[in-house]
């Protein structure tokens, strides 16, 4: 009997039909302006938290976080309005699409105001739309 290198096992059946299961939005509850974690959110409120967190966790900036999490936005200051209005749409999907929770950004809306840029769009997520609005300085 010959042995082979490569192992042999039938626990792996790739041809069989498996259903995805999302798992839940629980997370600790953040009140940002007392500096207090409160307790537990789930759904809407963790997911409006989660994109929260997203946007102000600088990308590569914490050894904690992956290289996938986190926010390349602040690369724009000092760069000319024109360029940051073309590319924050790029920026602001390579961050949030990310999270399998979130499907789309849509509505996105650039306008400049004095310091750099005013961003507003809505978060397609599994627990429902969710209407974000920021500045971005540039």
């Amino acid at each position: 009997m010959s042995q082979s290198l490569i192992p042999q096992s039938n626990l792996l059946n790739l041809d069989s039909q498996q259903s995805l299961q999302y798992m839940p939005s629980k997370a600790f509850y953040i009140d940002f302006e007392n500096k207090k974690i409160i307790g537990m959110t789930d759904t809407k409120k963790a997911m409006e938290q989660s994109i929260y967190l997203m946007l102000k966790t600088g990308r590569y900036e914490h050894l904690i976080f992956s290289w996938n999490y986190g926010e390349e936005i602040h690369k724009l200051v000092g760069k000319p309005k024109d360029l940051a209005r073309a590319e924050l749409p790029r920026l602001l999907n390579e961050c949030l699409l990310v999270d399998d929770r979130i499907s789309a950004i849509e509505d996105l809306i650039i306008t400049e105001v004095e310091e750099g840029l005013h961003v507003s769009f809505t978060a397609v997520t599994l627990h429902g739309d969710i209407s974000i609005e920021s500045e971005v300085k540039v």
